[in-house]
């Protein structure tokens, strides 16, 4: 059966070096901050980046994730990045989680107060739990041939 892996916690990267005004983030929360997850239907190891940087408002955490998807991800595959830069440009939730195929996943999420942006792992692990509890969806998510952003209720 194939399922959706979830990040470990042994090894993270930090990502994303745009400059923000000292009153738009932090390091720590309260606020809003992503994480990105390279192949997170990898049977063997699933490893979560972060930004690692903790922004005042959930919008500029989304324009940071957009900005990191258009400079960063178009190199590798850029159909998929112009895809899912589009597809985050109306996304109004807060916290979602965005699929691209088996390539990426990436997550939005709240970082609570005195919490750093890895926080982001226990929200995208509830997710993972959410996706794999009908052995379905991993195939529907693969099988897209577009980016699909996820709210979770």
């Amino acid at each position: 059966m194939l399922k959706l892996n979830a990040p470990d916690n042994t090894t993270n990267y930090t990502i994303s070096d745009h400059d923000y005004p000292e009153s738009a983030t932090g390091r720590s929360g309260p606020g809003w901050s992503w994480m990105w997850v390279p192949y997170p239907f990898n049977s063997q190891s699933v490893k979560g980046q972060f930004s690692h940087r903790v922004f005042k408002h959930h919008q500029t955490s989304h324009s940071d994730l957009r900005a990191f998807i258009g400079e960063n991800i178009a190199g590798h595959d850029q159909r998929w990045s112009t895809a899912a830069v589009a597809a985050l440009r109306d996304v109004t939730a807060q916290e979602f989680v965005l699929v691209c195929s088996n390539v990426w996943a990436f997550a939005s999420f709240e970082v609570r107060s005195g919490r750093s942006a890895e926080a982001g792992t226990a929200f995208y692990n509830g997710w993972v739990n959410d996706v794999n509890s009908d052995p379905d969806n991993p195939y529907v998510l693969m099988a897209s041939n577009k980016p699909t952003v996820l709210v979770r209720r």
